[in-house]
Order: C-alpha cells, then sequence, then structure tokens
C-alpha cells in the first residue's frame, strides 16, 4: 500500500527506489487501497482491499522522478568497471574496481524521456590513456557513490587509447 501524506517527497522516492532496488529491470508498478467502512457504533461494516493500476500521468511522473529530468539527484549516473561479475541484490555499487579517471570515470548521462513511463541515460566515454577493459556497467542515483540503481556484467569491451563506448540505460515503468 501507497500511503501519500501531503506532498512529501521523500516518502515517495524512498518507495520507487525501494522498488527499483527489488525488481532491478522493468520496474512494473501497482498500487493496492483498501476501503474500510466503519458504522457510528465502532462496527466493521466491510473492509476490502483492491489492487488498481498507476496511470499514464503517473508512470510519466515516476519517470521524472527517478530520472530527475533537472539532471539533480536522478538515476543517471553512469559507471564502468573491469570486475566481470554481475552485481548481486544488496550490492551498493559495482565493487572497487570502478574506473575513477582517464575519460572512463562515473560520469552523470544526459537523460531524454522516452514514451510513457520510459526515460534514458546515455553517455559516451573515450579512453584517454592505456588499454582498458570494461565488463560490468552500473546505473546510480543523486551522486553516484554506493547507490546502485541497476547494474549488468557485459561482454568485455577491450578500450584501447582514443576507443569509444556508449553506453544507454533505458529505465521503463509500466503498471502491473
Amino acid at each position: 500500500m501507497i500511503n501519500w501524506i501531503g506532498n512529501k517527497r521523500i516518502q515517495v522516492n524512498e518507495w520507487v527506489w525501494k522498488c527499483l532496488r527489488q525488481y532491478r529491470a522493468n520496474c512494473g508498478i501497482g498500487a493496492d487501497v483498501q476501503v474500510r467502512h466503519i458504522r457510528a457504533d465502532g462496527s466493521i461494516a466491510s473492509d476490502r482491499k483492491y489492487h488498481n493500476i498507476v496511470v499514464n500521468g503517473g508512470l510519466n511522473y515516476l519517470r521524472s522522478l527517478v530520472g530527475n529530468d533537472t539532471g539533480a539527484g536522478g538515476a543517471l549516473w553512469i559507471n564502468l568497471s573491469s570486475n566481470a561479475l554481475a552485481p548481486g541484490a544488496a550490492d551498493t555499487d559495482l565493487l572497487a574496481t570502478i574506473y575513477t579517471a582517464n575519460g572512463l570515470q562515473r560520469a552523470v548521462g544526459a537523460y531524454a524521456a522516452g514514451g510513457t513511463g520510459v526515460y534514458t541515460s546515455y553517455k559516451e566515454f573515450t579512453n584517454a590513456d592505456a588499454q582498458h577493459s570494461v565488463k560490468s556497467v552500473g546505473l546510480t542515483y543523486e551522486d553516484g557513490v554506493n547507490k546502485l540503481l541497476a547494474g549488468v556484467a557485459v561482454t568485455e569491451a577491450l578500450l584501447e587509447v582514443g576507443d569509444k563506448l556508449q553506453i544507454t540505460w533505458t529505465c521503463t515503468f509500466s503498471s502491473v
């Protein structure tokens, strides 16, 4: 059940991040509502729960909230790592092997709204020095440090000096 209390965005953010960490891929979002009819004498006339959908406007709100189309704090940060292991559900980053310099360091991607409930984060990286191997890619939120939203092990890209690596994360919210 979602509790909307006033206009407190932090509660919505915490719920969205929890959902995204739990599902880690295309995040289907639904909502449940409980309707309880209580008589004047305190007895319960009925108590029912319903599953409902999140409408297109709500999906687009989540898209702009998580992707944060203003650029501040959104899940737009892209990380590259030499670690070949896919992150697990409890991981908060791509371990200690994230590139931190030479054109391959963590960077905020460009936000683009897609269709209903869809956004992308795009970044092109250019290897500036020695040969480097990229074996996993992560998408993080806010400043990107220890805030992994999604991650994946990829086929190794062995980058020579001057090679470019283009990364596009597509995040999709759908009603379930």
